[in-house]
């Protein structure tokens, strides 16, 4: 499932959910790398480009946010984290993660949260003025 495919009510509960796993992969510079819009160096194919970022990132994020992996995936598809690492196997882990990476809302949203996190936040940014 994607994220872009959870409707109604229940948006608010998973956004809640994954905002907090969300967080600590985007804090983590080498994790979140994978993330993070490049240009393709001159002289590199798209997919060698892809291939370094994933060397580099992949493990990172792997082993380092594994719990964070798992909330995102289970809220998403809508049960406990308990009950997604009962049912998780390789390929439903990559099913899964693909899934996602290719899902344009939580692009966004993990992007979001990178920028919040290299930037400030907004009360920070504007505390103090009068509108």
């Amino acid at each position: 499932m994607k994220l872009s495919d959870i409707h109604g009510e229940r948006v608010f509960d998973v956004i809640a959910d994954i905002i907090d796993p969300i967080a600590n992969i985007a804090e983590d510079e080498k994790a979140s790398a994978m993330f993070r819009r490049e240009k393709l160096p001159e002289g590199m194919t798209a997919k060698q480009f892809v291939t370094q970022r994933a060397r580099k990132a992949l493990p990172a994020l792997l082993k380092g946010h594994k719990g964070d992996i798992i909330a995102i995936l289970a809220a998403i598809e809508g049960v406990s984290a308990d009950a997604y690492k009962g049912t998780l196997n390789l390929v439903k882990l990559t099913r899964d993660t693909a899934e996602l990476l290719t899902d344009d809302a939580f692009t966004a949203l993990f992007i979001s949260a990178q920028s919040e996190n290299s930037s400030g936040s907004a009360r920070e940014n504007t505390e103090g003025q009068k509108v």
